[in-house]
């Protein structure tokens, strides 16, 4: 056989055995899920009483006097909307991401999600919750943390700040 036709089968061999290995990995983290006890879902937040993890594989966006007994990575603004309409726009950028879904939506209160790393498909999830904070104002806080792993390399954060510029300027 000629060089190329070794180098063709060899590509072709790897890519069939890629796919074959990708689509085992969702089932592969279901068997460390099941191990672990750990889900696709992790339940509500109750944001009043959210204690962060000990491990850094979670990020926090809150305003002032929300997050009690959790300490922020960043303070939410102000924005000029109802909740309703401010969760419908968070909505609408959780929706415009890869591997994203929608776990529990209580319109105008609370939205949780499950967003899919890209290679190895380990889940996160993503609460959010829009408060009134006047007339036609209001306010949110989205608690995104890894169900997986101690360490995330920065997702959860670079996530929740992605979402917020995106909203930024849709406003």
């Amino acid at each position: 056989m000629t060089k190329t036709v070794v180098l063709a089968l060899a590509v072709g061999v790897s890519a069939f055995v890629g796919a074959v290995l990708m689509g085992k990995l969702q089932t592969i983290y279901q068997g460390v899920a099941r191990l672990t006890g750990a889900g696709h879902d992790t339940g509500p937040v109750n944001f009043a009483t959210l204690q962060r993890r000990v491990t850094p594989n979670d990020a926090l966006l809150c305003p002032p006097g929300r997050c009690l007994n959790a300490r922020p990575d960043w303070e939410t603004p102000s924005y000029a909307a109802t909740p309703a309409d401010l969760l419908a726009r968070v909505a609408t950028i959780a929706d415009a991401e890869p591997s994203t879904g929608a776990l529990y939506q209580h319109p105008g209160l609370h939205l949780r999600f499950v967003q899919y790393s890209r290679i190895m498909r380990f889940p996160d999830t993503i609460d959010v919750e829009a408060f009134p904070v006047g007339d036609d104002k209001s306010t949110l806080a989205i608690y995104s943390r890894s169900l997986l792993g101690r360490y995330d390399f920065g997702v959860n954060r670079a996530r929740i700040a992605r979402w917020l510029a995106v909203l930024e300027k849709s406003l």
